[in-house]
């Protein structure tokens, strides 16, 4: 029994850590979108930045 909640503390802290790392990854992916979009028209980077892209 005392290997099996090991085990899951274990894999618990491993699932928060992930879930920490998922805000960063999301705001890279929002900068890589909002370059894109300037790139491509200022028509478009305009609706982004009302958006908070």
């Amino acid at each position: 029994m005392l290997s099996r909640t090991a085990d899951h503390l274990f894999w618990m802290s491993r699932y928060t850590e992930r879930a920490g790392d998922m805000p960063q990854a999301f705001a890279g992916m929002t900068h890589q979108l909002r370059a894109a979009l300037v790139m491509s028209s200022p028509k478009h980077a305009k609706r982004a930045s009302a958006f908070g892209v």
